[in-house]
């Protein structure tokens, strides 16, 4: 056949067919007379409400003539017939509003101006690599979908307007009811009060890779009991993402999956219910948003051991707004933020974890310590919602294992608030944590002794003032030896501590005794590992005898406790002894 000639076109049309081929030549909108409900219109035989699909990829395809740009536009008819619009280039957008398209939609690598689905009834809409210039509308249309290609296959498609699926019930019973991996839209993708239901671990919506302007998904309910409900790995948006007053339940994999994914704006979860009873309910490791992600009011219950609300690696461009109002895990942590960054305040009330509100360390432990998080590597710098002992209570007795990072976290964060005190306190309570539960990273037994009587004598060094206590402690206990010296007889009238003997002193006259300033002066003396009195040129002890040798022998190791002391302190006060371990 000679390539130049027109394709062949419907003949026989019926009197609504003609009105749709004259109404779309003027740029109306066909209407019929008689009304019928989307459902009713799926099984009607009326020929005043039946449209071929072929004349309507006829029209778009401008073998019916010059058509007015403001496209094609029905309702309230049944296309008959698989509507195949693949590879057609459309001349003009097409507009199907409460029609019903039983045989569903296809339309890969095509290229149409817009599509407008509005209130429709169809089995599938399959328009993988779809290019259109303007909006595609499916707005509370019902789409019912089976089979490994689910209801709707958007997969490398572009949109060079908005995609809204608002009000939508998108239902597939063995597959993904939207499937949209490296989709692209110009302007925002928004399912707000939608009802999607999807089955199968490929997800209810995929949208892997996609890049939309941003995602509303307000008031959407989501489930797929056997995979994720939400799987948007890469996912990235240029402004916000919104999940605010949503119902997501998902299964395997997790119920809403970012991983990777970046927000261009806020990520919001207020008032939101996330369910899964196989896995994480959020799961977005190394999720990137530029500004704050929000999770006021929500209730998150996930399962197993990679936690309810996994936030591994991610990085927070402003507030991370945790003000959960339920936060379940019956198997594993609640919530998981190792090596996640937040660049502004992290509001986290500590009841979210901890429902009995204990502040501080408790020797007796926590009633509630089966409820754990982990928050290894996390970093901010400021705490809301939460006091520092709340927050410390939490790290000691909520946590699974001993790490320092959070504690030296909590430290900085009260030091650069200026409160030098608490930071010392948290401190402190960090290596108490480590002789607790990591005592093989302090050695063999006697490395765990030291550093128990470390802590005990100067807390680690950060309560140096303990040290000069007990300084003063050893030197009254030096001077007051030195008191019961002077009382004890050796022999008769001599005492292990009198007054030293003039050079011409008969060796067999009795001794004097000394005062009680100089035997005090005696043992301050005999203590002191620095400096001394001058009065045991008066007054000393008799190493003659039994018992002048064992006072000093007692003094002896007083002022090498004393020695040892002395540095501790001055140790402590210039920083030298304090490890971060």
């Amino acid at each position: 056949m000679d390539d130049t000639q027109p394709s062949p076109v419907l003949t026989g049309l019926t009197e609504v067919e003609r009105q749709v081929v004259d109404t779309a030549r003027r740029g109306e909108v066909v209407e019929p007379a008689t009304t019928m409900t989307v459902a009713e219109l799926a099984v009607t035989d009326d020929p005043e409400l039946r449209v071929r699909a072929e004349l309507l990829r006829e029209l778009l395809r401008g073998l019916h003539g010059d058509l007015d740009p403001r496209g094609v536009q029905l309702v309230g008819v049944r296309v008959v017939g698989e509507l195949d619009l693949d590879h057609v280039a459309a001349v003009t957008g097409l507009g199907l509003y409460r029609c019903a398209l039983p045989d569903g939609i296809i339309c890969r690598c095509a290229r149409l101006r817009d599509l407008n689905l509005g209130g429709s009834l169809l089995t599938h809409l399959h328009a993988d690599d779809l290019r259109t210039d303007g909006h595609l509308f499916l707005r509370d249309a019902t789409i019912t979908g089976a089979g490994e290609l689910g209801a709707i296959g958007l997969r490398g498609a572009r949109i060079g307007g908005q995609l809204s699926l608002e009000r939508a019930t998108v239902t597939a019973t063995t597959g993904p009811a939207l499937d949209a991996d490296d989709l692209r839209t110009d302007g925002d993708l928004t399912m707000e009060n939608a009802t999607i239901t999807g089955a199968g671990e490929l997800g209810a919506i995929r949208l892997i890779g996609a890049h939309v302007g941003g995602l509303g998904l307000d008031h959407v309910t989501i489930t797929n009991t056997t995979g994720p409900a939400l799987y948007a790995d890469n996912l990235r948006t240029d402004s916000n993402l919104f999940m605010r007053d949503a119902t997501i339940t998902g299964g395997d994999l997790g119920a809403v999956r970012l991983l990777g994914a970046h927000v261009g704006g806020q990520l919001g979860l207020d008032r939101a219910t996330i369910t899964n009873t196989a896995g994480p309910a959020l799961d977005a490791d190394n999720l990137r948003t530029d500004s704050s992600l929000f999770m006021r009011d929500a209730t998150i219950t996930g399962a197993g051991d990679l936690g309810a609300i996994r936030l591994l690696g991610a990085h927070i461009g402003g507030q991370a707004v945790l003000q959960v109002s339920r936060l379940d895990n019956s198997s594993g942590p609640l919530l998981v933020m190792h090596e996640a960054q937040i660049t502004g305040a992290l509001l986290f009330p500590s009841a979210v974890v901890c429902p009995s509100g204990l502040e501080g360390v408790s020797r007796r432990g926590c009633p509630d310590s089966d409820r754990t998080f982990t928050a290894h590597g996390l970093t901010y710098p400021i705490l809301r919602e939460t006091s520092w002992r709340q927050w410390l209570h939490l790290l000691v007795h909520h946590t699974a294992t001993y790490w320092p990072q959070p504690f030296q976290q909590l430290a900085a964060t009260e030091r650069a608030a200026g409160h030098d005190n608490n930071a010392r306190e948290v401190l402190i309570a960090q290596q108490h944590d480590l002789r607790r539960r990591a005592p093989e990273a302090l050695g063999n037994r006697l490395a765990r002794g030291r550093h128990a009587l470390w802590g005990w004598l100067g807390r680690y060094g950060y309560r140096a003032h303990r040290l000069v206590l007990v300084l003063a402690v050893v030197l009254t206990l030096a001077a007051s030896l030195s008191m019961v010296a002077g009382h004890v007889t050796t022999r008769p009238g001599h005492h292990a501590a009198e007054r030293v003997p003039s050079a011409t002193a008969k060796p067999d006259a009795p001794g004097t005794p000394c005062s009680p300033v100089e035997l005090i002066g005696l043992g301050i003396d005999r203590g002191l590992p620095l400096g001394a009195t001058g009065l045991r040129a008066r007054c000393d002890l008799d190493t003659a005898t039994g018992w002048g040798q064992t006072f000093t022998v007692v003094l002896w190791g007083l002022q090498a406790l004393l020695w040892g002391l002395a540095t501790l302190a001055i140790a402590s006060y210039t920083g030298l002894v304090r490890k971060p371990t």
